[in-house]
């Protein structure tokens, strides 16, 4: 023998997995874990030695460091919403403990109890064909959505159609029966263009619109999602405070009873701090079901009682074509009903792959729609009352029965709306205030701190009761503007570096206009607030 055989022979020796503690010049013996004949000699054997004799395939680091971070972007935001939430423990969990739980669970659709065949568990056999056959696709979590387009129609037109509409024909007096439309249309557009942009970075980068702005700007760009979303949530909560007080103001002083608006503001802190304890917004099904109806009656109300008027008295003569005043007031305004871009993901992931690739076509068409009915709704308000408009236009309903019953039902469907519209304000600042885990005495802080948001919201609406019109243009500019307009361009720019030149210059013409509004029209309603 070759010294250089002898030297490969003492090398394969000290490296064999199964050739322990002897010497050079001893036999070599097997282990256990050895194959031997009769081991390989049974259903599965050749299979078994094949993958115990095989080395593992080795993923890289950098593969590996992918791969996770690809998990943590995509399921984090989602961990909170596919966990049931109707206990106390999932409060107590971080996001590695509710994963960990998600995973653990056990599925409770099989019998445990029961031992399945290998035919049954699909484990192949020495009877399993080499050559698979053609089965059916395993039944994936994306069939389970039985969300069909009309339900995510409904849930759009709910996302859009509120007390803001109330508020549109006494925009139309402060811009004029010829600038208001063309406005309208034109923050139509805008805010259209940005939901598509929101929904295409969706595509890129999946998740909610925190994670959309984490993707592109880090921690940052998700602080700045949560503060707008709080910021926008809570103005609505002020809004619907002052719009109750006004409403069942007047309906009691058509029944007789003579209660200050400010009265019935702070009174209404007793319904919304209990409201405001309960932990589940599934809890509120019924309650939004009720304010639906009677957002729809409210509606027809108004139309058929213009008709009237209209039909019997003829329309008003002090209609403006363009107040040159007051249209700072309507652009505010106008943001503020269009406003719905927290609902467009939401909306988008609860449908099917297939159904998800027309959502776009579906929220442009309901956009157009939504804007058509706008016009029509604020002008024909407009046109029959001309400028002793009030800012509800409610307000200027005939003294009867009938508009009391409307603005009962209107301010009814907005008490049931404003723990809807805190809940998210709340849950974010709790996130962010990083709350105590345990169990004793979590739920004393929170629900003093969910008190105390409602304080903060109803000392706002109280302050800003005297100008409804001019609280609700700042509360469209201030709050809504950065949501709307600006973010979505921006985080589009951010992640799709190669786009063309003319998408970079429609995006940035876009945040551009949103800045501009957001500065001008706010600055111009505090100005006209403090005259």
């Amino acid at each position: 023998m070759t010294e250089s055989a002898w030297d490969r022979q003492k090398s394969m020796s000290a490296s064999s997995p199964h050739i322990t503690g002897r010497r050079e010049s001893e036999p070599g013996f097997t282990d256990s874990t050895t194959p031997k004949a009769l081991d390989i000699a049974v259903p599965g054997g050749f299979r078994r030695h094949h993958l115990q004799t095989t080395p593992r395939p080795v993923v890289s680091k950098a593969l590996r460091d992918q791969i996770i971070d690809r998990i943590n972007s995509v399921y984090d935001p989602f961990i909170g919403n596919i966990l049931s939430q109707d206990n106390d423990e999932y409060d107590e969990m971080n996001v590695e403990e509710r994963a960990r739980s998600l995973l653990m669970t056990p599925p409770v659709t099989l019998p445990m109890h029961r031992r399945f065949s290998p035919r049954e568990m699909g484990t192949p056999t020495e009877k399993t064909g080499l050559i698979k056959t053609e089965t059916a696709p395993p039944k994936s979590k994306d069939s389970d959505k039985t969300t069909t387009l009309w339900h995510a129609l409904l849930t759009l037109l709910k996302s859009f159609v509120g007390t803001g509409i109330l508020f549109l024909p006494d925009g139309f007096r402060s811009g004029g029966i010829l600038f208001s439309p063309l406005c309208l249309t034109f923050v139509a557009a805008l805010t259209l263009y940005a939901m598509l942009r929101l929904l295409q970075c969706r595509e890129l980068v999946g998740g909610t619109y925190g994670h959309v702005g984490f993707k592109a700007y880090g921690s940052w760009g998700r602080r700045m999602v949560q503060i707008s979303i709080i910021m926008m949530q809570a103005g609505f909560c002020c809004t619907y405070v002052i719009f109750v007080a006004q409403n069942m103001s007047e309906v009691l002083e058509f029944w007789g009873y003579d209660v200050d608006t400010s009265l019935l503001i702070l009174l209404q802190i007793a319904v919304y701090i209990p409201l405001s304890w309960i932990r589940y917004i599934s809890y509120f099904s019924i309650s939004n079901l009720i304010a639906d109806v009677f957002i729809l009656y409210g509606l027809a109300f108004i139309l058929g009682n213009s008709f009237w008027l209209l039909a019997t008295q003829g329309p008003a003569k002090d209609v403006e074509l363009f107040n040159q005043q007051d249209y700072p007031v309507f652009i505010g305004t106008s943001i503020f009903t269009f406003e719905g871009i927290g609902l467009v993901l939401p909306t988008q992931s609860s449908l099917n792959q297939a159904r998800q690739k027309r959502f776009p076509r579906l929220l442009t068409w309901t956009v157009v729609g939504l804007l058509f009915f706008y016009s029509f709704f604020a002008g024909i308000n407009y046109v029959t009352f001309g400028s002793g408009i009030a800012p509800m236009v409610t307000s200027s309903l005939p003294r009867n029965g009938w508009s009391s019953s409307v603005q009962f039902g209107y301010a009814f469907a907005q008490l049931l709306s404003y723990p809807l519209f805190l809940f998210p304000a709340v849950k974010i600042m709790e996130e962010m205030l990083g709350f105590p885990r345990r169990a004793s005495g979590q739920k004393v802080a929170k629900n003093c701190f969910r008190a105390v948001a409602v304080l903060a919201t109803v000392c706002i609406a109280y302050f800003g009761q005297g100008r409804l019109d001019l609280f609700v243009s700042i509360v469209g500019a201030f709050c809504c503007v950065p949501l709307s307009l600006v973010y979505p361009p921006l985080f589009h720019l951010k992640l799709n570096p190669n786009l063309t030149w003319m998408d970079k210059i429609v995006d940035s013409f876009v945040i551009f206009v949103g800045l501009i509004t957001f500065f001008y029209v706010t600055y111009s309603n505090l100005e006209s607030w403090s005259k």
